[in-house]
């Protein structure tokens, strides 16, 4: 007998097939529109099943952000898999056991440490193979990177260069999670792309023959293109596979669009505050979004006049963003769907989905977790 989402446990993570499958789809022919490959990011589900409708199938060609996601996938028979974060001595050993099972294995470099880390431990490969290299570029998010016009970079891209592989160089396009305005999406794509384009004419001055691909990733970014894109050869967004509220706030998707919601019921009253308490605390929903939007950092689905006040580990405040509620309207019991600010974090919270095509459970996938 099939399961319906309302006979589910609250608070739990929904997926909507076929909203999945639009989106997956969407960013595949923005790529193929564009003449970009796309490398998805899979830091966002952490699943198999998910990380194969994004690669249309083929598994090959995917972004991680931890280890325990490229164990999972070599396991699965993916190839082709870039860890992309700064390398460290302490990740070594299990990199090089990555690059004896994969034919293809990437890691990431964001300063020169991380270089001297893979220049000490070259002799640890298997014979034939050297380390394959993404050179992070710091093009103005002020996280990770090399600054792409500065002595560190150039060293680093030499070093690169004469021992190992070149494969990229790879930016995460963060700014762009602080851009509203169409004008200003363009300059950033435009500057962005300008950076790359400078540091690779860098390398190419000095080694002439080398050969790599120049590489930009962020749903924001990555959903609202350029033309100014086809001059880059790779997209890696993650977040766009289910979207969320942020997403809709940057204009880069719908409200339609958005696949994930968290479903919780209303499991006491506290009528004197005109106030609905919920099963959905920050363990279920997180509370990334909160600093942002206070009074507004999630939505209620088919509830415009509902907001989220509050939330405790386990349980969620619920108010009127207008007037008094009447908690009567909503009797103990009453299902209610939230739409997360910042679907990566909220994923991170459950330990299973439930996909779902209309009100059926088709199918429930169980993400990795750990590093």
């Amino acid at each position: 007998m099939s399961k319906k989402i309302h006979d589910l446990t609250t608070p739990c993570f929904l997926v909507d097939r076929e909203k999945l499958q639009v989106n997956t789809t969407r960013m595949l022919d923005t790529c193929k529109g564009l003449g970009v490959t796309l490398r998805p990011h899979t830091k966002t589900h952490k699943t198999v099943e998910f990380a194969e409708l994004s690669t249309g199938g083929i598994k090959q060609g995917i972004t991680v952000s931890t280890l325990v996601e490229a164990e999972m996938y070599a396991d699965a028979g993916f190839d082709d898999i870039l860890f992309a974060y700064p390398i460290t001595k302490d990740k070594i050993e299990r990199c090089t056991k990555l690059m004896c099972r994969l034919s293809q294995f990437h890691v990431m470099v964001s300063d020169l440490s991380g270089v001297e880390c893979l220049k000490a431990n070259i002799d640890k490969l298997p014979a034939g193979k050297t380390w394959s290299v993404a050179i992070e570029i710091d093009c103005g998010y002020g996280r990770t990177g090399f600054v792409p016009i500065s002595d560190d970079f150039l060293q680093a891209a030499r070093d690169v260069q004469k021992s190992m592989k070149l494969l990229s160089l790879y930016t995460h396009c963060g700014g762009s999670y602080y851009i509203f305005t169409k004008d200003e999406r363009e300059s950033h794509h435009q500057k962005t792309v300008a950076q790359l384009k400078e540091a690779r004419n860098i390398i190419l001055k000095e080694f002439p023959d080398a050969k790599f691909i120049i590489g930009v990733g962020s749903t924001p970014s990555c959903s609202q293109p350029s033309k100014v894109h086809q001059q880059v050869e790779e997209f890696h967004p993650g977040n766009y596979i289910f979207n969320d509220y942020e997403q809709y706030l940057l204009n880069a998707c719908c409200q339609k669009d958005i696949a994930c919601r968290v479903m919780t019921k209303v499991v006491a009253h506290k009528e004197e505050k005109n106030m609905l308490i919920v099963d959905c605390g920050f363990l279920a929903l997180e509370n990334d979004g909160i600093s942002q939007r206070p009074d507004d950092f999630c939505l209620i689905e088919g509830e415009s006049n509902l907001k989220m006040v509050g939330m405790t580990q386990e349980l969620g405040k619920i108010k009127a963003k207008e007037g008094e509620l009447n908690c009567q309207n909503y009797p103990v019991g009453t299902i209610l769907y939230i739409y997360p600010f910042h679907s990566c974090a909220t994923a991170a919270m459950h330990g299973v989905y439930y996909v779902h095509s209309g009100d059926e459970v088709v199918q429930t996938v169980k993400p990795c977790r750990g590093w």
